[in-house]
């Protein structure tokens, strides 16, 4: 999708007429802002999903082939609108309104889920996003095969298209919102992820922002430390960390190590204005997590 952030440049927004402000865009969705930092950190990865045919769709088509990933299997929708969310700030920093516009993504068709899921490479991830409607999540369920799957909910109210499916989900990330209400429980991090722990779904990630996440796998609970930085702009640090986590993975870390690795990608991320920073490789994201841990020895 295409994401606008809109500022006016008053303090107070001013309804029901026109603000002077700022406008920028930018390349999003969870699950292509996850592709690109895996093809930054030198993962083979491909998408699929439907654009429109439009300028917005052809330009997320184009920069997304220019950063690495393989596009061959986002189709542009002929009469429909590529999806984009519009977000206007006050001068202040408070969001005024939100605007989704996603009505694309209910004509992806499970079959053509499982047609593109066939035609990538039996081993390695799946990856998926609750933007989608209910039926592709579940052909994703059914498609990835041997293949481990992981998904975000994206927010809470697209949470529960992912419950039917979490028996299939061998990595889940989410936030303390989320999670509160799955388990329909405004318990602590740790207790959540304790029942998570013991939930179908074998691991994942509670995030919590600038204090961390909690980890769960095979039934144990670990914290894992956010790595020091200098935040600018939070948007983005999540797919940062879930993108890295795979990748970690792919490179044969265990999960944990992985996750704590990948810390180091989120704290990249929220220092840049980028949601996925152009500069970023497993080099990079290795030397700040040595900076970090400078006893421990990595094998990239």
């Amino acid at each position: 999708m295409i994401d606008r952030v809109g500022e006016t440049v008053d303090a107070k927004e001013r309804l029901y007429t026109s603000n002077i402000g700022t406008m920028r865009t930018s390349l999003g969705g969870v699950a292509r802002n996850v592709a690109e930092n895996l093809a930054r950190l030198g993962i083979d990865v491909g998408l699929i999903s439907l654009v429109g045919d439009d300028l917005e769709g052809r330009r997320i088509v184009e920069e997304s082939s220019r950063a690495g990933i393989d596009m061959s299997a986002v189709t542009p929708a002929a009469g429909a609108t590529t999806a984009s969310y519009t977000a206007i700030f006050s001068g202040e920093g408070e969001l005024v309104i939100g605007l989704a516009d996603m009505a694309i993504f209910d004509r992806i068709a499970p079959d053509a889920i499982t047609a593109g899921i066939a035609a990538f490479p039996s081993t390695g991830f799946v990856f998926a996003d609750a933007n989608l409607p209910p039926a592709a999540l579940q052909a994703v369920a059914q498609a990835k095969g041997p293949r481990p799957l992981a998904c975000v909910p994206v927010s809470v109210q697209k949470l529960a298209k992912l419950v039917p499916i979490l028996a299939a989900v061998d990595i889940l990330f989410l936030n303390l919102y989320e999670a509160r209400a799955l388990l329909g429980s405004e318990d602590k991090a740790e207790d959540l992820a304790a029942r998570l722990a013991a939930s179908p779904v074998p691991r994942g990630l509670l995030t919590l922002g600038s204090q961390g996440a909690v980890a769960w796998e095979t039934g144990k609970v670990t914290s894992i430390a956010a790595l020091p930085s200098r935040p600018t702009n939070v948007n983005g640090a999540g797919d940062a960390l879930a993108g890295a986590t795979l990748a970690r993975l792919a490179a044969g870390d265990d999960f944990l190590t992985a996750a704590r690795r990948a810390m180091a990608a989120a704290a990249l991320t929220v220092e840049s204005p980028q949601t996925v920073r152009s500069d970023l490789t497993m080099q990079v994201v290795l030397a700040r997590y040595s900076n970090s841990h400078p006893t421990e020895t990595i094998a990239s």
